[in-house]
């Protein structure tokens, strides 16, 4: 059966070109990223090149992330793909009368922070009845530091001057979530995979003319543009390449809840990881990139246990309170009796990881006491390395938010903000303890302060007793 491709022109398919665009950019991580490559029995290992053994973000990761911004713009978050993606991006997987993308995306190689390397995480999944790690599910992760930099380039072949406008509209609105709302590798919801690009660059071959052919053949392949410089954003830089290019506005059509908190610590705090150091103390607190951090894993963690908690109660009698939360925070099928109806989805909620900023570092000795004798253990003296004091900056993102949902977050966020929700381990002897506030940016361009001591004002209160009301046993439907 022949199959028409609309960029097809002639009986010898040749592609129609008109031009051509060479966007580059450099891609700088701003949390910790694991773009995976060999999983073995004991850890989730980086992709590496074969040839140069660098960390390897290919370009089949970077298009299927700008596919899925472009759809979430274009469509909204888990809905049919607008039919204007695939202009851009080629058929989708499986769609045997899909054209070929008129975009190409190339492969990249990291360039790691100065004194930086690889760094290694490790993880447990909690038993959420106990709170404490579940039993075989320790595991280790290979992350690359923030500040690593990818440097970014994009071909976009035009078929047709009159397609020009639309193609590199829709490009350009792809490439706009590269400014920070795009996340790579795994872990995304969690905070890993954070990034920004900047030093954006645009360069256009006329290849309506014999001169515009040579220029674009007489380029370097390897940096068509010189690094280093570029501006700030890439719809100013495509502008600049070309003053009359018509660029077209897309409306956004997603629907979210995005929720800042400002958490100051009133103590110290203990994420774990392992030491790296042979002096190193037993258990040290979590950095990244020479930065102390509070991991979106660990704050997810005390948000759902907690989140089931109320659930619980605000359900009571109704027997869906595990799947209210498994609609917010993704379902945990393993070990679960009678979960195996439920079908598997990315969680909804997304936590970035946070800088602690002005906490000091502080190496408490602790011991342990032998329950019969009450005097101290043999062998059982150890050190940990806590971080004391500082501010932390979290943020929360609830996408396609439905009804109770939001409330249900309040009253979690009331307990945190209030500081009786700790957060990271050995909380049993008081660590962890934050108290904040918290602004919520609601859908209908309302603004939420929650904090201590705010003056009541009767038109916010009416919308935070609406979302509560909506989170009470008979609200959520």
């Amino acid at each position: 059966m022949m199959v028409e491709h609309s960029l097809l022109s002639d009986p010898g398919e040749t592609r129609p070109v008109v031009a051509r665009w060479t966007i580059t950019a450099d891609l700088v991580l701003e949390s910790a990223t694991h773009l995976g490559g060999e999983v073995n029995a004991s850890s989730m290992m980086l992709l590496r090149d074969a040839c140069q053994g660098g960390a390897l973000l290919p370009g089949t990761s970077v298009a299927g992330a700008l596919r899925s911004h472009l759809a979430d713009v274009l469509g909204g978050y888990r809905v049919e793909e607008d039919p204007r993606v695939a202009q851009l991006l080629g058929g989708s997987r499986g769609d045997e009368g899909g054209s070929q993308s008129p975009l190409v995306v190339f492969d990249s190689l990291g360039e790691l922070p100065a004194k930086r390397m690889i760094e290694i995480r490790d993880g447990v999944q909690i038993e959420a009845a106990r709170g404490i790690a579940d039993e075989h599910k320790k595991f280790d992760l290979e992350v690359l530091p923030a500040g690593t930099r990818f440097p970014l380039r994009f071909d976009l072949v035009v078929p047709a001057a009159s397609e020009e406008d639309k193609l590199v509209s829709l490009l350009v609105a792809a490439l706009s979530g590269l400014s920070g709302e795009i996340s790579i590798g795994a872990r995304r919801s969690r905070g890993l995979g954070a990034a920004r690009a900047e030093r954006w660059q645009a360069v256009r071959y006329d290849l309506s003319s014999p001169d515009g052919w040579m220029s674009w053949i007489l380029s370097d392949a390897e940096t068509p543009a010189e690094r280093g410089k570029g501006l700030n954003d890439v719809h100013t830089a495509c502008l600049r390449e070309l003053p009359k290019l018509a660029l077209q506005a897309l409306d956004d059509q997603r629907r979210r809840v995005v929720i800042e908190v400002e958490l100051a610590s009133k103590g110290p705090l203990l994420v774990r990881n392992a030491p790296a150091e042979p002096d190193a103390p037993d258990a040290v607190h979590l950095r990244s990139g020479g930065r102390s951090v509070l991991p979106g894993t660990s704050v997810a963690g005390v948000l759902r246990a907690r989140a089931m908690r109320i659930a619980r109660i605000v359900r009571s009698g109704k027997e869906d309170a595990e799947q209210r939360v498994d609609a917010i925070f993704g379902p945990r099928l393993d070990g679960i009796p009678g979960r195996n109806e439920f079908r598997a989805c990315a969680s909804r909620l997304r936590i970035a990881e946070s800088v602690v900023d002005g906490s000091a570092r502080r190496r408490p000795s602790r011991i342990r006491i032998d329950r019969f004798t009450q005097g101290v253990a043999s062998g059982a003296l150890f050190e940990e390395e806590v971080e004391f004091g500082g501010r932390v900056r979290l943020r929360l993102e609830l996408r396609n938010p439905q009804d109770g949902e939001v409330g249900l977050l309040l009253l979690v966020l009331k307990d945190l903000l209030s500081g009786d929700l700790p957060i990271g381990g050995t909380s049993s002897v008081g660590r962890g303890v934050f108290e904040g506030t918290a602004t919520l940016w609601m859908e209908a361009g309302i603004k939420i302060c929650v904090e201590p001591d705010l003056s009541p004002d009767p038109v916010i209160d009416h919308e935070i007793q609406k979302l509560w009301n909506a989170a009470s046993i008979g609200g959520i439907s």
